[in-house]
């Protein structure tokens, strides 16, 4: 239960009322004067208007008191300023001339009691429209004789705030006014503003300040109390987006006949009108009367009874598009996920929409602001950069604001032959090489000594051939270790060598490509430089502005593009990363970037950059806001909305595909052959087998001149046994 007020008034229970403030109420103890204390004579003392030092001598008629506070000597002189000398041709009274009381009644007159007229019929109507006597209610008024009036009716019943707007022609005081009454109403989860004011030039610039300083929300009721013509009061409720559109009654009394009208501005009405309706009267007997068929706060948005309502979006696919442009009405010319989703809204609460096209961003919100459209149906992601400027719906799906860059590609590498196997299984290979190597010598030996003659066997060999699946002629040993050992070698080697030789085919086919990145981390680390669109200026600024390291980083290093054909265009050629909305960019490299065989030189990374949802926008507290999120509610929950995906999605790639199949058709002809887009073998796959190749030569050569030098005898015995033998 909030606080009371401390400007909360309670009328006093001891004494009877009086309508003069209690500052300006005589004292009964002792008779009124209406000179400030300082100037009332002493009843000890002759008074004398003069200070003690300049007091003339009584030997002298000389006075040395100025002029002008000399006695007159057609009237009698008083002590006190002008502005307080009683009237002579009526008694003095301290009340403000309309709290008087009429002297000829001998109670309080008339006037009072019309006074009295706008704190009943206030109080009347929030005791029937405030859902509890806890709720805190705002006063303001330009006006302190209504102000006064109003608070001494409600003072006790609910926490109260009064403000004084001073009466001038600019109202310079309203904006801090307004101010402190929306810090009210944030602290307050129930609040009733009250407006009272007979001057039609400041009610509508409490309407205008109220919308700026964004006082008022549909949960916060507005009464505006006023004495207006009938025609006047219509003409204020049309005229502004907070009289018209916000949850408003206004009050228009008639203090002289003691009664009053309640109005209520319906923008949308089962006649499709906007009507200005009765919703109570008040008469000062009989009190407040609502009229059965209608709410004092009625519900405005709940059914929009077949309006037009006018919108915005981006024409992007395959959230906007456009299917039929000659049509007459945008129902039928646009088409696209968002716009399903617009339309399947509209159906909820009984609609139709006219788009109004925006070009980027900042137009959206700059419509939307203005007041020229009522919604975005354009998914936004939701990030400060905007929400600080419009407010939005109920999400959506996740932002999809995310990069793409050209996929990395294959440089020769030697090391084809070496990818098929991990490093630990080349470690095992080899140190079992080594063991069984010297096995097999150590036998091949052990058998020389037994037989006594060179058996002319090379371990070497025969160890690497049985690896290498080589066609040779194995003697195998008689000894049984021997015959074990060969036998688990060539075990060994045919799955080693199958193994390798199937994934060594994958390998060759199917390169190892460098790794790219993924995640702005990653981005950051690579010290590229990113690519935006003119349309992307608050996304940048979110990147800008972050607490994070790496966004700060990529915001630091931009480039702008005037299309995202462009950006694709620009990154394909160039090391760089263009952000862009997730699906669009994906269709955009779909349908000019990609190969009939569906190859293409670019990527999306696979993380969202933006850890957020998005949504469509709408102005700042707008009334309608509870009616359209659960409008979208009932929808995505019902499925709609991962349907409407799926087909738009589906739909987009299916254009994609034919517009494709008939540019290639058109391209190649009906008579020319079309390649079968097989891929064959090239350096980069096989340039492993020739550099072991050319290493061998290599070290052949090497081989033949150390021998040359080393023994030149050995070499031409060599060549002189080959040619006896010829």
């Amino acid at each position: 239960m909030p606080r009371p007020s401390p400007f909360t008034h309670s009328p006093p229970t001891s004494q009877p009322f009086s309508p003069c403030p209690p500052a300006l109420q005589p004292n009964a103890r002792q008779p009124f004067s209406p000179c400030p204390p300082a100037l009332q004579p002493n009843a000890r003392q002759p008074f004398s208007p003069c200070p003690p030092a300049l007091q003339p001598n009584a030997r002298q008629p000389f006075s040395p008191c100025p002029p002008a506070l000399q006695p007159n000597a057609r009237q009698p002189f008083s002590p006190c300023p002008p502005a307080l000398q009683p009237n002579a041709r009526q008694p003095f009274s301290p009340c403000p001339p309309a709290l008087q009381p009429n002297a000829q009644g001998g109670q309080v007159g008339k006037q009072v009691e019309e006074e009295g007229v706008w704190g009943r019929a206030t109080k009347d109507l929030l005791s029937r429209a405030l859902p509890a006597d806890f709720c805190s209610v705002v006063l303001l008024s330009d006006a302190d004789v209504l102000l006064h009036s109003i608070a001494q009716e409600l003072a006790g019943k609910w926490g109260m705030e009064m403000m004084l707007v001073r009466n001038n022609a600019s109202f310079s005081g309203l904006p801090k006014v307004v101010a402190a009454a929306r810090k009210v109403r944030r602290r307050a989860w129930c609040v009733a503003v009250v407006v009272a004011s007979t001057d039609p030039a400041f009610l509508l610039a409490f309407a205008k300040e109220s919308r700026k300083g964004r006082l008022l929300v549909w949960e916060t009721r507005l009464l505006v109390v006023t004495s207006l013509p009938s025609a006047k009061a219509s003409a204020l409720l049309r005229g502004h987006w907070t009289f018209a559109m916000m949850n408003c009654v206004l009050l228009n009394l008639r203090p002289a006949a003691l009664r009053g009208e309640a109005l209520v501005f319906l923008p949308y009405s089962p006649g499709g009108r906007r009507v200005v309706v009765g919703v109570a009267s008040w008469t000062s007997p009989g009190g407040l009367a609502p009229h059965s068929d209608s709410q004092l706060f009625p519900f405005k948005f709940a059914d929009f009874y077949g309006a037009t309502i006018p919108v915005t979006a981006l024409i992007l696919p395959p959230f906007w598009k456009v299917v039929d442009a000659g049509a007459a009405d945008s129902w039928s010319k646009y088409s696209g996920r968002d716009c399903l989703l617009m339309k399947a809204l509209a159906r909820t609460l009984n609609f139709t929409f006219h788009l109004d096209k925006s070009s980027n961003i900042d137009e959206i919100m700059a419509s939307l602001e203005g007041g020229r459209v009522m919604l975005s149906g354009f998914r936004i992601m939701l990030i400060p950069q905007i929400l600080e400027r419009v407010d939005h719906t109920y999400f959506i799906d996740r932002a999809s604001f995310a990069f793409s860059m050209a996929k990395p590609t294959t440089r020769p590498q030697w090391q084809s032959l070496y990818y098929p196997l991990r490093p630990w299984v080349w470690l095992c290979i080899l140190i079992s090489t080594v063991v069984v190597l010297s096995l097999m010598s150590l036998i091949f030996y052990m058998e020389d000594e037994e037989r006594g003659t060179p058996a002319h066997r090379s371990a070497v060999l025969d160890t690497l051939g049985i690896l290498l699946g080589h066609d040779m002629q194995l003697r195998m040993s008689r000894w049984t270790a021997g015959f074990v050992l060969v036998l688990s070698w060539l075990i060994l080697a045919m799955v080693v060598s199958t193994g390798y030789r199937g994934t060594l085919t994958a390998f060759l086919s199917v390169p190892k490509y460098p790794s790219r990145p993924e995640t702005m981390e990653e981005l950051a680390k690579a010290n590229v430089r990113s690519v935006f669109t003119q349309n992307a200026t608050r996304f940048l600024m979110y990147f800008q502005e972050s607490n994070i390291p790496a966004y700060r980083s990529v915001g630091s290093r931009v480039d702008w593009v005037t299309s995202v054909v462009n950006g694709l265009q620009q990154i394909s050629e160039q090391k760089k990363a263009f952000f862009h909305e997730r699906y669009n960019t994906l269709l955009e490299i779909a349908e000019r970037f990609t190969e009939a065989d569906g190859s293409t030189p670019l990527y999306v990374a696979r993380e969202n950059v933006i850890p957020n949802y998005a949504a469509w926008m709408m102005p700042h507290d707008a009334p309608y806001k509870s009616d359209v999120d659960q409008g979208l509610l009932r929808i995505i929950e019902s499925g709609l909305k991962e349907k409407f995906t799926d087909d738009m999605l589906r739909e987009a790639w299916q254009e994609i595909r034919l517009k494709k199949r008939d540019h290639q058709e058109a391209k190649v002809g009906s008579s020319v052959q079309t390649d079968d887009h097989q891929k064959s073998l090239s350096m980069n796959h096989m340039q492993g087998a020739f550099w072991i190749l050319l290493l061998g030569a290599l070290l052949a050569s090497g081989a033949f001149l150390g021998e040359l030098i080393v023994a030149p005898e050995r070499l031409r015995g060599t060549l002189r046994i080959e040619y006896m033998k010829e």
